[in-house]
């Protein structure tokens, strides 16, 4: 074959391979994208949406829920009035603890007071007006050892703001006083006293032993 026919012969297969080559050359050049995959004995993080893919909606909790320990919110979560978060043993705030209960205090029972006469340190307490004086007197009397009693000659009825003197047999007064109801009550060492009491201007006058044991009682009567 001559060499012009061999020419004429390629020449159609070579325009018919070059348009072909850029095609070829521009496929090679593209990178392959590889098919994303976690790896083994890993657990994801997060996930890349493709372009234009929507995100995925965030939970929904029903109003009142009260959420566990635990539990993850994603970005864009919205909780509903009432929802309850767990508390956290850092952030919690410490138990308040009840005030205490004030206890109301209870009024003491009125006692008849007792006095000391300035001069000698004689103790003394009178009272026994009304039935409660006279169950704090009754609750006292054995610690004293000279009681006396105020009352009206015949009805018995009770007198009080009796003037009491008591005066040593040797001469000295021990004791000054005004009995703020019919009974009187005092201590005195054993011996003999002279007892002066006066109601209302009638003055009584009588001489008593207070014994070593034991005590003496003495009632005095004046007329209605």
């Amino acid at each position: 074959m001559r060499r012009p026919e061999i020419l004429n012969w390629l020449l159609p297969l070579l325009a018919l391979s070059v348009p072909a080559a850029p095609l070829f050359a521009q496929s090679v050049e593209e990178p392959i994208q590889p098919e994303p995959r976690a790896l083994e004995g890993s657990q994801p993080q997060w996930v890349i949406a493709p372009e234009g893919a929507a995100a995925p909606a965030a939970p929904e909790f029903p109003e009142g829920a009260v959420l566990s320990e635990g539990v993850f919110l994603p970005p864009g979560t919205v909780l509903p009035g009432g929802a309850i978060l767990p508390g956290s043993p850092a952030l919690s705030a410490p138990p308040v603890e009840p005030a205490p209960t004030p206890t109301p205090a209870s009024a003491p029972a009125p006692l008849s007071a007792l006095d000391v006469d300035a001069a000698s340190g004689v103790p003394y307490i009178s009272g026994g007006i009304g039935v409660s004086g006279r169950e704090e007197m009754q609750e006292v009397k054995s610690k004293f050892n000279l009681r006396l009693l105020f009352a009206v000659q015949g009805s018995g009825a009770f007198l009080a703001d009796v003037r009491v003197r008591i005066d040593d047999a040797a001469g000295p007064t021990l004791l000054t006083a005004v009995s703020q109801g019919p009974w009187f009550y005092t201590s005195l060492a054993p011996g003999r006293y002279i007892l002066t009491v006066n109601n209302a201007g009638q003055v009584q006058t009588r001489e008593v032993t207070v014994p070593e044991t034991g005590a003496i009682e003495q009632s005095f009567y004046w007329a209605d």
